[in-house]
């Protein structure tokens, strides 16, 4: 070869700039398992996009009630209360006050309406907390309270039936039918597709994607008892998860369900009727002509479904997002550069993985970026020390280059101290 010496120099760099390569390998594996992780777990390439949801809700059960000497068979049209937006109400208990009719008679005695005389009474007077509008008269015959006129008998205040009248419930089975759309990606899908099995029953593990539910299984999954919620009521949460994937290489979107108990379980018992969920309503009909009604103060289970989720769609500009900010944290940019700089403008002339046959000359674009990147500092000059010794009458000139040495053994030139001075 012509230029032997440019040869070795070059090789001698290649292999340099490999060795400094591999002991950088750890360091960068580090990085992207980290990088990728982060990439492909959270799906961060992709864009993502709320749902819009629409439910619908079916309950079926039958079920047998005994009031008094009296047994009822009451179905779904008995124990549903109407739903209000994404809830449903089953009815678990309820006290009757049966053939009321409009009249006047005395108020229900409490603490608040009890009374000694006319004086106490207010014609026209109406009490949110009472059951109709006085009429300024005063009644003593069985109740110390004001006369009102309502719907008679008032009525009254009793305990709960225990155990609940329709404790039976626990066998009822509710139908969720789960619309979703995705605006930004326009995909619209159910919960309910078809050729699914409508004759199953929701289980964690083996049906975890039937829409139908027994509310025993319900309140099981929420840890708590249907017999003893059924009495005074209480509120549970169905929410209903969809993660989807809408990349065609890996689609998924298919719901998830879970069950969560939304009342206060730990409110004392004298307040806790007041935050239960209960629901009064009436059954009109006529007697010999004249208009009656069964008053029904219901105590029910309110059933709040829960719908929300995510559907992400693969988006380069997502993907460019994530890969610079993860590039920017990490402190990898400046790494990365510096690389790239180095690679394309080798110090040497020819191609990166042979050495070149010329001389070799420094790169002018290398000199400007190092130029601009780093900050060149002029070195001090060196200077002349003088040491002096009490035993000797010369003074002895020494480098200041050479005082990493123990004076006792400092040679110099040795110099007249009349001359110095």
């Amino acid at each position: 070869f012509p230029h032997p010496f440019p040869w070795g120099v070059c090789l001698l760099y290649d292999i340099g700039a490999v060795r400094r390569t591999l002991r950088k390998m750890p360091y960068l594996f580090f990085l992207l398992a980290i990088f990728s992780f982060g990439l492909f777990s959270e799906k961060m390439y992709q864009r993502k996009d709320p749902l819009i949801s629409s439910v619908h809700t079916k309950v079926k059960g039958v079920a047998e009630v005994s009031i008094g000497n009296k047994t009822r068979v009451l179905d779904i049209a008995d124990y549903t209360l109407p739903s209000q937006g994404n809830s449903f109400f089953v009815i678990t208990n309820f006290l009757t006050t049966e053939g009321q009719t409009q009249g006047i008679c005395p108020e229900y005695p409490t603490n608040k309406t009890c009374c000694s005389s006319d004086q106490d009474c207010q014609k026209g007077k109406i009490d949110p907390l009472s059951k109709g509008v006085q009429t300024g008269k005063y009644t003593c015959k069985h109740r110390k309270t004001c006369e009102v006129s309502a719907w008679c008998p008032i009525e009254a205040k009793r305990e709960t039936p225990r155990p609940a009248l329709l404790a039976s419930a626990e066998n009822f089975t509710v139908l969720i039918k789960n619309s979703i759309h995705f605006p930004r990606h326009n995909y619209s899908t159910r919960n309910i597709l078809p050729g699914m099995d409508m004759y199953c029953t929701f289980h964690k593990k083996h049906k975890p994607d039937c829409p139908i539910f027994r509310l025993g299984d319900i309140l099981q999954e929420t840890g708590a008892n249907f017999s003893s919620v059924a009495i005074h009521g209480g509120i549970v949460g169905i929410e209903i998860h969809w993660d989807c994937d809408l990349d065609p290489w890996f689609h998924s979107c298919s719901p998830k369900y879970s069950f969560h108990r939304l009342d206060d379980k730990m409110t004392k018992k004298a307040f806790k009727r007041e935050f239960t969920p209960s629901h009064r309503y009436a059954k009109y009909y006529k007697e010999e002509g004249i208009e009656k009604r069964t008053l029904i103060k219901a105590f029910a289970i309110r059933f709040d479904i829960l719908v929300f989720g995510t559907g992400g769609k693969f988006d380069i500009i997502q993907l460019i997002m994530y890969i610079g900010s993860s590039l920017s944290y990490f402190g990898v940019a400046t790494v990365l550069i510096d690389f790239l700089i180095q690679m394309y403008t080798k110090n040497c002339c020819g191609s990166w993985f042979y050495p070149c046959c010329k001389i070799c000359e420094p790169c002018s674009v290398n000199e400007y970026y190092y130029q601009k990147k780093y900050e060149t500092i002029v070195e001090p000059k060196s200077s002349v020390k003088y040491i002096s010794f009490v035993d000797e009458p010369n003074i002895r000139m020494v480098e200041q280059e050479s005082l990493n040495r123990s004076l006792q053994h400092m040679e110099g030139k040795e110099i007249p101290v009349s001359e110095t001075t």
